[in-house]
C-alpha cells in the first residue's frame, strides 16, 4: 500500500477546501481520497493558528473526537480475534456486584453498537469528584436509560474502562500495541501538546453546556482548549483519552485505518469485518450507515458506512466502489453545518472515479 501524498495536490479538492476555510465554517482543513491500495488525491487548506500560523500540511494533526470511535470498534474486534476479550462478555462478569440493573446482562458488543442502554452523554466531570468514580457512575441506573438503542458517548467510554479493568492494561496502551503500531499509524495518539504539526481548534464548551443544562445541571463556559489538548471534556476529565474520544492524527492515518476495513489483513481479518457490519440497523459496530441526507450522502452506494467527529471530521468507506474519503477539519462553531460540504466532497471523487470508468 502506498500513501502518496507527496504529489501536488488535486485542484478541484482545493477549491472545495478553500470554499469552506472563505466561507468561515472551518479554520483548517485536509482531505484525502483513494482506495485501499493507496491515496490518489489530496488537498489542504487554512492554517495551524487562528492568530497567525502557517499554511496547513497534509501531515498535520487534527482532534478527531469521534473518529476516536471507529478505532476503538477496530482495537475490540482485534483483541476478540486474539482471545484476548471476547465481544460477547457481559458488563456483570466484568465488573461483577458493581453492575445496576439490566446493564449487567449487557455484552461488550452492544455498547459499540449503541444497544446498551445507557445514555447518549453525561458529564462525567460533574457526576464523579475522579476519574476512578467514572466507572461507578457509568454503571449506576443513573446512566441507564429506557431507550435501547441510542447513538453516544457512555458505551465507549465504557468498553474502554472495561477493556481496561479486564486486561489490567491501560486503554491507549491497548491501541498503540494492537491497533496503531500495526497499522503503521504513527501520527494518530493522545494529547501531543504545542507542536507545529498539530492544528488548532477554536472550539470551547457552549455544546455541553447544553446538554448539561437538558440534565439539570448549570456549567460554567470554558474557552477553547490549548493547542493539542482534547477538546472532549470528558476525554480531558479521563486523563486525555477515552474510547470515544481523545485521538489527534492525520488524514494518511485514517486511510490507513479505512484500508484495513476494505483489505483486512494485518489487525483485522474478512470474517471479522463482515461481522461488524452485518445487521440492517442504522448503526454497526464502529461506525453509522450512509444515509442519503447524512454526512454520507447519494453518491455513496447503500453499503458505504463511515463517521464523523465533533471538531468537523469525517471518514466514509465505500466497498463497493474500494473508495475512501477522509476529510479532517476544524469547524469554527457549534453552529458550523458541515453535513452538504461532505455530501459534496463524495460526490466531487465519486463523480471523477465514475467518469474516468466510463
Amino acid at each position: 500500500m502506498s500513501v502518496g501524498t507527496t504529489g501536488e495536490p488535486d485542484a478541484e479538492l482545493r477549491r472545495l477546501l478553500d470554499g469552506l476555510v472563505e466561507a468561515r465554517l472551518v479554520s483548517a482543513a485536509v482531505a484525502v481520497a483513494g482506495t485501499a491500495a493507496g491515496i490518489e488525491r489530496h488537498a489542504a487548506a487554512g492554517r495551524t493558528r487562528r492568530a497567525g500560523g502557517r499554511a496547513v500540511r497534509m501531515a498535520d494533526r487534527f482532534d478527531l473526537a469521534s473518529l476516536t470511535k471507529p478505532c476503538t470498534a477496530t482495537l475490540s474486534l482485534a483483541l476478540a480475534e486474539r482471545g484476548l476479550l471476547p465481544l460477547g462478555a457481559r458488563l456483570g462478569d466484568i465488573w461483577g456486584q458493581r453492575v445496576a440493573g439490566r446493564l449487567a446482562r449487557r455484552s461488550l458488543e452492544s455498547l459499540l453498537r449503541h444497544r446498551s442502554g445507557l445514555l447518549a452523554w453525561a458529564p462525567l466531570y460533574r457526576r464523579s469528584t475522579d476519574p476512578g468514580g467514572a466507572a461507578s457512575y457509568l454503571l449506576s441506573e443513573a446512566a441507564q436509560s429506557t431507550c435501547l438503542e441510542r447513538y453516544g458517548d457512555l458505551g465507549y467510554i465504557l468498553w474502554g474502562l472495561s477493556a481496561e479493568r479486564a486486561l489490567g492494561v491501560p486503554f491507549e496502551t491497548l491501541l498503540r500495541r494492537h491497533l496503531l503500531a500495526p497499522l503503521d499509524m504513527a501520527a494518530t495518539g493522545s494529547a501531543p501538546g504545542v507542536r507545529s504539526a498539530v492544528v488548532e481548534c477554536a472550539l470551547g464548551n457552549d455544546r455541553e453546556v447544553l446538554l448539561s443544562a437538558e440534565q439539570g445541571i448549570s456549567l460554567g463556559r470554558w474557552p477553547a482548549p490549548a493547542v493539542g489538548a482534547v477538546q472532549d471534556g470528558n476525554a480531558r476529565f479521563l486523563g486525555g483519552i477515552a474510547g470515544h474520544a481523545g485521538l489527534f492524527g492525520s488524514a494518511a492515518d485514517l486511510w490507513r485505518l479505512a484500508s484495513e476495513w476494505l483489505a483486512p489483513r494485518r489487525v483485522l481479518s474478512p470474517p471479522a469485518v463482515r461481522s461488524a457490519l452485518t445487521g440492517g440497523r442504522l448503526y454497526a459496530l464502529g461506525w453509522v450507515r450512509r444515509t442519503l441526507r447524512g454526512s454520507g450522502g447519494p453518491a455513496l452506494s447503500p453499503s458505504a458506512f463511515g463517521h464523523v467527529g465533533f471538531t468537523g471530521g469525517s471518514l466514509w468507506i465505500d466497498p463497493r466502489r474500494n473508495a475512501i474519503m477522509v476529510l479532517l477539519a476544524h469547524r469554527t462553531s457549534v453552529e458550523a453545518d458541515l453535513k452538504p460540504w461532505r455530501r459534496r466532497f463524495h460526490r466531487l471523487v465519486l463523480g471523477q472515479q465514475r467518469r474516468g470508468e466510463e
